[in-house]
């Protein structure tokens, strides 16, 4: 567990992880120079199974994580950041997905975030659809995962990386070993306005861009440089601008399957699949803003349908259309 300056939250962060149903474990809290009270928290909780560093200077995140990682010696590790909580069960799902399947190398699970935004994460289960999904978004997070792999192919979370550095991590670990995702709820994300990924937005989409890069490299790195920034802009916005740009982006998809056939690093229908729902789901975003953004209604669906959007989305989200324009729903 890296910290630094979570006071307000630390100590129910590690009694999620001291509470835990697995408990043959070390628990390493390596502290990055907190300037508030962290570290004394830390201290004041008694129990063998702690282990309490704290660095000289402060190095930040990814190299903090570095550091914490040449400390240990066991088979596995797991990781969880000082404001999280852990649910009571989470190592012991974990670390049997591990014992029992050595084909993989990290298994994470599903979250709930708290605070300043509610919603339920859940992350595709099977390997071959994390590493399609990986080309959008992490596929990882608060895992368990068998220290070999860090040893053994040179990994290093990177500072270049940060405040994106869990993604990249987790994009080059893919590259060689196995990935599942427990579908229940393991932790709980606390979201407050000091985080990293709060504070520093701007910079963190900018490093997530790198890393779809990275990817899209991996899918095939013959890929021109207009076709890379294509992916990481236009594609990767959240809404259409137009029906041509939807055309655009359709063709893209079909060249990235017919790209992925000549390296075959990705299972050809779970790429088609995740294209398939990323395209579905910025259709579906465009469509909610541009025609029902004030609220349903029969007139604004008739629109909608004249719009030549309609019956793109798929019969999940056209229902939906329909149900609420006939119920007159608020946006």
């Amino acid at each position: 567990m890296p910290t630094y300056n979570v006071a307000p939250y630390v100590r129910k962060a590690i009694d999620s992880v001291l509470w835990q149903t697995y408990s043959d474990f070390e628990m390493l809290v390596i502290d990055d120079c907190s300037t508030d009270n962290t570290i004394e928290v830390v201290r004041s909780i008694e129990d063998s199974r702690m282990r309490i560093v704290q660095n000289e200077k402060n190095v930040g995140l990814a190299e903090n994580l570095n550091r914490g990682m040449a400390l240990i010696n066991t088979e596995y590790v797991a990781r969880m950041d000082g404001d999280d909580i852990a649910e009571h069960f989470w190592l012991e799902r974990e670390v049997n997905i591990l014992d029992n399947h050595p084909e993989i190398g990290i298994c994470s699970g599903g979250f709930e975030r708290f605070g300043t935004m509610k919603s339920l994460v859940r992350f595709p289960e099977r390997h071959e659809d994390c590493m399609a999904n990986m080309l959008f978004e992490c596929s990882v997070i608060v895992p368990t995962f068998r220290m070999s792999l860090y040893r053994d192919h040179g990994l290093r979370y990177s500072s270049e990386a940060f405040p994106a550095e869990d993604y990249r991590f987790w994009a080059e670990c893919m590259r060689v070993t196995k990935v599942y995702n427990v579908q229940e709820t393991l932790f709980h994300y606390r979201m407050h306005a000091t985080q990293i990924c709060t504070a520093r937005r701007e910079e963190q989409q900018r490093k997530v861009a790198e890393v779809r890069r990275y990817m899209l490299d991996w899918l095939n790195p013959d890929f021109t440089e207009k076709e890379r920034q294509y992916y990481t802009g236009q594609f990767m916005a959240p809404q259409m601008a137009s029906r041509q740009d939807y055309h655009e982006r359709k063709a893209f998809c079909k060249k990235m399957v017919e790209k992925n056939r000549s390296v075959g690093h990705f299972d050809k229908d779970a790429l088609r699949r995740r294209l398939d729902k990323h395209l579905r789901l910025t259709l579906y975003s465009t469509i909610v803003e541009r025609y029902f953004q004030e609220g349903y209604s029969l007139q604004r669906y008739i629109r909608y349908l004249a719009s030549g959007y309609a019956l793109r989305t798929g019969r999940k989200y056209e229902t939906k259309f329909l149900l609420k324009s006939l119920l007159g729903k608020k946006a």
